[in-house]
């Protein structure tokens, strides 16, 4: 059983191995960014650090909470967490490592996060009847509607699979061909592909989460 289990930590795949890193400094960061709040008094003044982080948080919230309603407190933590480990495994390629978002093992298990969220929210806001949802307009529609409730993910997953992984295909076919001018030429490329395309994916799993979730509110728990 030992064996069987070293055999099984020793051939982890890398990009497993970079993930579970990035989890790891998202919630050391959590845990102090949350004990340095904590420790605060009402006249204390904090920090620029905590200051911009406590804004930051702040516009998210408030974004979300204009489309979730009252369920915000719900949603907003799994899409700051979500949002915040897809943007650092995005831009791993600027640091010479590779991405795990350029796998669909990492981005399958995102899209099936951001499912889950969709699901369970529309639970919360009506109960039993959110299945019902499927029956609407009309009945025969449900085959249509149910399988349409699974395409967002393939669709998510694909399409933030495909945008990083073909940046990371063009940055290396770039280093093989231009050799010991690619520390010249390169920069601007991981500007371009890693940070600009990390950044714009984020923000699409983020916000079709969010969507798609705001969809699952009943009307009354938007006032």
């Amino acid at each position: 059983m030992l064996q069987w289990l070293s055999d099984y930590i020793t051939h982890l795949p890398s990009y497993f191995i970079i993930s579970l890193i990035v989890m790891t400094v998202i919630a050391l960061f959590a845990i102090y960014f949350g004990y340095r709040v904590e420790r605060l008094s009402p006249k204390d003044k904090p920090s620029k650090p905590i200051t911009l982080v406590l804004v930051a948080i702040d516009g998210i919230n408030a974004f979300i909470k204009n489309y979730i309603g009252k369920h915000w407190t719900y949603v907003a933590p799994f899409a700051l967490t979500m949002g915040i480990y897809v943007f650092l495994s995005n831009i791993m390629g600027v640091i010479a490592v590779e991405s795990p978002t350029q796998f669909t093992a990492i981005t399958f298990s995102m899209s099936i996060t951001a499912f889950f969220v969709i699901q369970s929210t529309g639970i919360i806001s009506q109960g039993w009847r959110h299945f019902l949802g499927v029956f609407q307009p009309l009945a025969p529609l449900a085959p249509l509607n149910i399988v349409s409730e699974f395409v967002p993910i393939v669709s998510m997953a694909l399409r933030l699979f495909g945008n990083i992984a073909s940046g990371a295909l063009l940055l290396g076919l770039l280093y093989r061909v231009s050799g010991w001018f690619s520390i010249i030429i390169t920069p601007a490329f991981h500007l371009v592909f890693d940070i600009g395309f990390g950044t714009i994916q984020t923000l699409v799993i983020v916000l079709l989460t969010i969507i798609f979730a705001s969809m699952k509110v009943k009307e009354e728990d938007f006032q």
